[in-house]
């Protein structure tokens, strides 16, 4: 992709996969260095090179794009406006640099890294911007947006219910409110999403309502360590409600990005994954924000060890598998009621996977030391924890208002063990205390997965953090481990062109 350089009679040149074209390059009649290097993977060539330059790019069949208006370049940070902060907090340099970034653009997806303090870089565009805002946010994250607006100087009115008023100053509620309630809330100077991954789907009715408020608003922040906790498409609906004009339609973007095409059922299939590295150039230069912890922080290093227990399964379970492959035998070509069998299949599998192994986790727990974080999914996993171990529980029954002092009580010291659901407290929590945390199950979704070991593993943690997946052997583990590190790979070449994740 390239772009004409301002004041200048150079033009920009950014090779999303250098060692190919290079290579290429050497079996052409033209120069082997392409261009005058700048930075890494980004060259400049005279603009009567231009057409030259193309027509080669043309016969190697390779396609060179002009970089659409909208992209440019954001200035140094420090040649950007002062970040203003109460005297009593400071940001890091990494955080003053997103900050001074989000200013630039003025709208911006904040997709740092788990525990890289997204919360203070939106309370600080918030002090900024002045005017009235509003805070969306899970609903077990709104008292900790008032806690942390006051310990940065922004005093936040918490809405509980729909029968609560709407305040005339700052709001924070929780996204089943903001959409039941979205033509009372008025308008804002500045809105901020966390959690946005809960917009990921363009077609449910949170993100419908909310999107025409984000969209009005001048000023308007997404927040989330895993904006494609899944697949690439779950960006969309995120991306377009920022910068509408930047990405055109959703049937562009899946057809681009998603590898859209016609599945058996008759709807489209866009669980693929195309052009990964320039999804990740576009979303750096148009609108995303994102570090990572290995590149901003020296925190002590986060192992995971994968824990193979051994279990018999279970006959539904052995039936429930051969049946599973032999739909899988049939691919591409299975029929429609076949997959929505394969659908309940999988279903039925992680249920009794998480019955099957109960024991064999049961007995695990027993030889733990204190001070550990214990996640699972199911409620009868949760309940074998419980009976096994001294532990506070924080899952979907636990009502919002009784969570942090639950957590309070295992931060202190006076309960040992936490057992927390992936769902349920996977996500703006903040407990650096404890350095060990266990999965007796494991997740369809990496993205949970990472939310949840990164409650420990954040600024303020002096610990390695020892993560362990208990994995049953004879069940439907071992697919939902090569899954979810697939998975991985293509998130992470989407969003960072990268891959130096250890998993």
């Amino acid at each position: 992709m390239y772009k004409r350089r301002r004041k200048s009679p150079l033009l920009e040149l950014e090779l999303l996969d250098r060692a190919t074209v290079r290579g290429r390059f050497r079996h052409v009649s033209v120069a082997p260095e392409v261009g005058v290097t700048v930075t890494k993977n980004m060259f400049t060539f005279p603009l009567d090179d231009l057409a030259v330059m193309l027509e080669q790019f043309g016969l190697l069949d390779v396609r060179v794009v002009p970089i659409p208006s909208y992209v440019f370049v954001v200035p140094a940070p420090s040649a950007l406006v002062s970040v203003p902060a109460p005297a009593s907090a400071k940001l890091y340099p990494f955080q003053r640099e997103g900050v001074a970034r989000a200013m630039r653009w003025g709208r911006a997806l904040i997709a740092d890294e788990m525990g890289l303090g997204k919360t203070v870089q939106a309370l600080t565009l918030v002090r900024h911007y002045g005017g009235r805002a509003l805070i969306i946010c899970p609903s077990y994250l709104t008292l900790n947006w008032v806690r942390e607006g006051a310990a940065w100087g922004v005093e936040l009115h918490r809405i509980k219910s729909s029968k609560c008023p709407v305040p005339a100053e700052n709001v924070v509620l929780s996204y089943d409110l903001a959409a039941r309630r979205v033509q009372q809330l008025g308008t804002f100077t500045t809105v901020v999403c966390d959690e946005s991954h809960y917009l990921k789907s363009h077609k449910t009715k949170r993100t419908r309502s909310l999107r025409a408020l984000v969209q009005r608003t001048p000023h308007a922040f997404l927040l989330t360590g895993t904006p494609a906790a899944n697949r690439p498409v779950e960006l969309y609906s995120q991306v377009s409600m920022l910068q509408p004009a930047c990405w055109s339609t959703y049937t562009h973007f899946v057809e681009r990005y998603c590898g859209a095409k016609r599945s058996p059922l008759g709807f489209v299939d866009v669980s693929g994954a195309t052009h990964k590295e320039e999804l990740a150039f576009r979303l750096r230069e148009v609108c995303m924000i994102r570090r990572l912890k290995r590149d901003v922080l020296n925190l002590p290093p986060k192992v995971r060890a994968r824990v193979d227990l051994e279990t018999k399964g279970t006959v539904d379970i052995r039936r429930g598998m051969a049946r599973w492959r032999e739909i899988n035998a049939l691919e591409p070509l299975v029929p429609q009621d076949l997959v929505l069998e394969r659908q309940c299949l999988v279903s039925e599998l992680y249920r009794l996977t998480g019955d099957a192994k109960a024991d064999a986790v049961r007995k695990y727990l027993l030889d733990l030391p204190a001070n550990v974080i214990i996640f699972a999914y199911h409620q009868k996993m949760l309940d074998v924890i419980c009976a096994t171990l001294e532990c506070i529980r924080i899952d979907g029954r636990v009502p919002m208002d009784q969570r942090q002092p639950l957590l309070d009580r295992f931060v202190a010291g006076d309960v040992p063990y936490a057992a927390l659901g992936i769902s349920a407290a996977g996500t703006g929590l903040t407990i650096t205390s404890c350095s060990t945390v266990i999965f007796a199950e494991l997740y369809y979704v990496p993205g949970a997965l990472l939310q949840a070991e990164d409650r420990c593993h954040r600024i303020g943690q002096t610990s390695t953090v020892d993560v362990r997946y208990l994995c049953a052997t004879n069940t439907l583990d071992d697919h939902l481990w090569s899954m979810i590190q697939k998975k991985l790979r293509v998130t992470d070449a989407c969003l960072d062109a990268r891959d130096d994740r250890s998993w």
